[in-house]
């Protein structure tokens, strides 16, 4: 007879099935009412009560390690360990639990108040913000076409459910150029460089600005120039030169040159401390009737155009304390004259009256609005010949003084300008002569009247030397009007008229200079551009007819700028 190995499993097989198929055989059932009558529910302890089941005769005991891996499973389920007795448990299997992937499994958050199922509420532009006033013309013109619903956006979007038709986004407009005609210039490293040079070709009814003798001539002209600005984001270079030299063609020592340049460069050494450097140049001739070179004889007459020339600099410091702005400003200026030649052979000595100028600049400035920014200033200056006494025997070196208020101001964006008023003296060493002094009137007014036409009025004062035996100097005021308006943004003309006084205080004698004229250019390229112009000029002179004169000039020319 084959042996019976014994199986535990087997066993526990047996128990179960009897345990279920006589309830009452092994204890009261405690199962509740309205419970289930699965397994897993029941009460399994009179099973550990039963006696253990004998071995078969003749089946082989269980090694160890199947015992082992039979009662393994079990543990692995959570079965309960044996109880004291000894008695084998070996519970009911406990239903495998599918954890969820990734577990534990992350905690479900709340939207954010500003998610897009919580979205905020819609920005409402200012009612006096370019927006808002834009959408209130947009309004107008719906109502106003009774196109309300047809044209309107709605405020917010509307649901899932319902339709809206798609908009097109207006094109932006295209930005326009300020100056399509403007050179351009080269570029050197950070700073940018604009050369150009203009030949002219015209007439000239008076070259030499006589009262007598009077004649005409052709001339030809040449002017050359240079711009130079910076493009930094701090500190700031600027300069300006322009060279010209007319030639006449049938008036013989008519010829002569004329030339001014500027140079700023100003240093920011902190956010409210800045110095500048200043340089500038001129360069012009004396007309031959002036009344400095004027003689007592009729017959002898100056036969050149003495030149004029000055070479100034400056340093100043501006430091800013909030709104008020203070500046310390000192400056040097050499003024050369070239000597005077008469037809009879003699020479006037103007080189003796060159002369150095010393002088101080104090400035105070307080912006009072953004618009309006009043200022103070003074200016204190000695000036100190190459010689002690002029051509006529007059100590000519002086000290000066002046002082003036003023204000820059913008009323409106189309008109805007600075004024300043005050009050200049110069007080020379020889007792001969007077005090040179006056109120001082310095203003200039620009008003944009439209996009295409600007009026620009100026006026100013200056102090100026003289040659003449017994006058002191020269109270000049000017007045100028500016007019200029573009036709189209490559062709613009420009209107001028000035009015001039000039008194020679101690001398007894006074200028009226009025001088008006028009401009036209016509930019055909960056680079090309055709002027022409026409200037009316006349002197009126408190001396007589024989120191007055009026002269008439027409030119036209090209302008080359790359």
């Amino acid at each position: 007879m084959p042996s019976a190995r014994f199986d535990s499993r087997a066993a526990a097989t047996t128990l179960i099935v009897l345990s279920l198929a006589a309830p009452a055989a092994v204890g009261p059932s405690r199962v509740a009412l309205g419970q289930s009558l699965s397994p897993f529910s029941l009460d399994l302890a009179p099973l550990r009560d039963l006696p253990a089941v004998p071995p078969i005769p003749g089946a082989d005991a269980p090694t160890p390690g199947e015992a082992q891996r039979a009662l393994a499973p079990a543990q692995r389920r959570g079965a309960q360990e044996a109880p004291p007795s000894g008695a084998p448990n070996y519970g009911l299997p406990r239903p495998r639990v599918v954890l969820p992937k990734p577990y534990p499994p992350p905690q479900a958050l709340k939207p954010p108040p500003f998610s897009p199922t919580h979205p905020l509420p819609r920005l409402k532009p200012y009612r006096t913000s370019a927006e808002a006033k834009e959408a209130s013309r947009r309004r107008y013109r719906v109502l106003r076409l009774g196109l309300r619903g047809a044209l309107e956006l709605p405020e917010r979007p509307p649901p899932s459910t319902v339709a809206v038709p798609d908009f097109l986004p207006p094109r932006a407009k295209p930005l326009l150029e300020p100056d399509p005609y403007g050179p351009l210039g080269f570029g050197i490293g950070s700073l940018r460089l604009y050369a150009y040079a203009e030949p002219s070709y015209g007439y000239d009814t008076n070259p030499n600005r006589l009262a007598q003798d009077v004649q005409g001539s052709r001339f030809a002209r040449v002017d050359v120039g240079l711009r130079l600005r910076s493009e930094w984001t701090r500190d700031d270079v600027q300069a300006n030169l322009r060279l010209g030299y007319v030639d006449y063609f049938s008036v013989e020592n008519a010829d002569r040159p004329d030339g001014v340049g500027d140079f700023l460069y100003r240093y920011d050494v902190a956010r409210d401390t800045k110095v500048k450097f200043e340089g500038r140049f001129t360069l012009d001739t004396q007309r031959p009737g002036a009344p400095g070179l004027a003689t007592n004889s009729a017959n002898v007459v100056v036969i050149n155009r003495p030149l004029i020339v000055s070479l100034g600099t400056a340093v100043g410091v501006t430091q800013s304390f909030g709104r008020l702005d203070a500046t310390l400003r000192g400056s040097f200026d050499r003024w050369i004259y070239q000597n005077a030649y008469y037809n009879d052979g003699s020479v006037l000595d103007l080189a003796a009256t060159s002369y150095n100028a010393y002088g101080v600049n104090p400035r105070i400035a307080y912006e009072l609005t953004p618009s309006v920014r009043p200022y103070a200033e003074a200016i204190l200056d000695r000036r100190v010949h190459d010689s002690w006494l002029d051509p006529y025997g007059y100590a000519r070196d002086s000290t000066g003084a002046q002082a003036r208020v003023g204000t820059t101001f913008k009323i409106t964006d189309l008109l805007r300008g600075e004024a300043s008023g005050g009050y200049a003296q110069r007080d020379y060493a020889d007792v001969r002569l007077p005090l040179l002094r006056g109120p001082i009137i310095d203003a200039a007014l620009i008003y944009s009247a439209t996009p295409l036409t600007t009026f620009t009025l100026r006026t100013g004062t200056t102090l100026s030397e003289t040659s003449l035996a017994g006058a002191a100097g020269i109270l000049s005021r000017n007045v100028t009007l500016d007019v200029v308006h573009a036709f189209r943004r490559n062709f613009i003309v420009t209107g001028t008229g000035s009015f001039q006084t000039n008194n020679y205080q101690g001398g007894d004698r006074l200028e009226r200079v009025v001088t008006a004229g028009v401009k036209l250019e016509y930019k055909i390229t960056r680079s090309i551009a055709i002027k022409a112009s026409y200037f009316y000029q006349h002197l009126a002179s408190s001396a007589g007819a024989t120191s007055s004169f009026t002269a008439n000039v027409i030119m036209a020319g090209v302008r080359f700028e790359p």
